[in-house]
């Protein structure tokens, strides 16, 4: 996986790669702290491998809850993925979007989802995607030509989050910083 050099040195290719993933290994945290703090919904559930669709196990990253409606959330963090080139939703790659969800194996953004996905035997009333950018002027018809609820960049959300999560950000950075000085000795 590589962001595309884009007249980088090698250097910041690798070190933009490297901040890609490791935000990956927390982004879901973050989001929790903005569903639930920012959006007032009750997370229900996080990383939820329970739920069925089509009578088989089917994961969702969260099951949220508001007003007595049950969401399920797939947030992808994907700026270094295929190079980039998804790194943006918008109009002329949503059918590459559709074909890379379904090569992993989940039914998310299948037409049927909302009506076929149970959580603990109780449906659900729609369905929120988190991607790490959305084109702004094309936001609505790429969440309609999805069949979402809900289309949030991530960018968004960091951004309304800085500065109001230092204690996730910087349990992580201690357990970084624990591993680095620990292979630097």
């Amino acid at each position: 996986m590589n962001l595309g050099k884009k007249g980088l040195s090698d250097e910041e290719v690798k070190a933009r790669n490297f901040r890609a993933r490791l935000l990956g290994l927390m982004y879901e945290d973050l989001l929790e702290v903005w569903f639930s703090e920012r959006m007032g919904f009750n997370v229900l559930g996080k990383d939820v491998r329970r739920g069925l669709y089509g009578g088989r196990r089917v994961s969702v990253d969260f099951i949220l809850e508001k007003d007595g409606r049950l969401y399920a959330v797939e947030a992808k963090c994907w700026p270094a993925y295929l190079e980039g080139q998804l790194k943006r939703l918008n109009l002329n790659n949503i059918e590459r979007v559709k074909k890379t969800f379904g090569k992993f194996g989940t039914p998310f953004l299948e037409g049927d989802f909302v009506n076929e996905y149970r959580f603990e035997g109780r449906g659900i009333d729609g369905k929120i995607l988190v991607w790490w950018d959305v084109e702004g002027s094309e936001a609505e018809r790429v969440r309609d030509g999805l069949k979402l609820d809900g289309l949030i960049p991530l960018k968004r959300v960091l951004n309304e989050l800085r500065g109001k999560v230092d204690d996730v950000v910087g349990k992580r950075k201690e357990w970084a910083d624990r591993l680095f000085n620990t292979l630097l000795k």
